[in-house]
């Protein structure tokens, strides 16, 4: 069963959104997460792509870049990497 461009958006931000303030995303951790989580429904790669550039052009997600590439909750850049770093000081 393929999955529409908005409903693998929606599933994608969900997992943004529920471990936001505990771990931020690398893209490749998330088309992971998003390929196990959902392998039942035949996700692919090229639809988790396109799901975050959904994600990202409408600014609900936001790539950071410190130390790599990061996917985040717009807005909230870099939260999870200053509390890390204010643990380590």
């Amino acid at each position: 069963m393929e999955l529409v461009l908005e409903t693998v958006a929606e599933l994608m931000f969900r997992i943004v959104t529920e471990a936001q303030g505990r771990k931020i995303y690398t893209t490749e951790e998330l088309f992971k997460s998003m390929i196990t989580n959902y392998e039942d429904r035949y996700l692919t790669r090229k639809e988790c792509e396109a799901a975050i550039r959904f994600l990202i052009d409408s600014e609900r997600l936001a790539y950071t870049y410190f130390n790599g590439p990061w996917i985040e909750m717009a807005g909230t850049m870099g939260v999870v990497v200053a509390e890390e770093e204010s643990k380590t000081s």
